[in-house]
């Protein structure tokens, strides 16, 4: 069995500060009015399931919510994402943390 070495602390704070900027990106796509998970990843050049995985960490943060539900081409419901009340949304560098 071939082991694979250990990821550098270098690596780590590139992951981290990646994840941080992609959610930056997500909130400001969302600024433009509610979408879905595939619009966001595709008006941003990212994967679905990256872009999923970050709309729940925003989600379960408070800085998205699921605005309503549609139906896809096979009929299965779909969230579609926005931002809360801009009364309630802190600044991005200080929410997303």
């Amino acid at each position: 069995m071939q082991l694979h070495p250990p990821i550098s602390m270098t690596s780590i704070v590139a992951m981290h500060e990646t994840h941080h900027k992609d959610k930056e990106r997500i909130l400001r796509c969302l600024r433009n009015g509610p979408r879905t998970c595939k619009e966001v990843a595709d008006a941003l050049k990212l994967s679905y399931l990256r872009t999923n995985h970050l709309i729940v960490d925003l989600a379960k943060q408070g800085l998205v919510y699921a605005h309503h539900c549609t139906l896809n081409a096979t009929g299965s419901p779909i969230n579609v994402w926005a931002l809360p009340s801009s009364k309630t949304t802190p600044p991005l560098h200080s929410a997303i943390g």
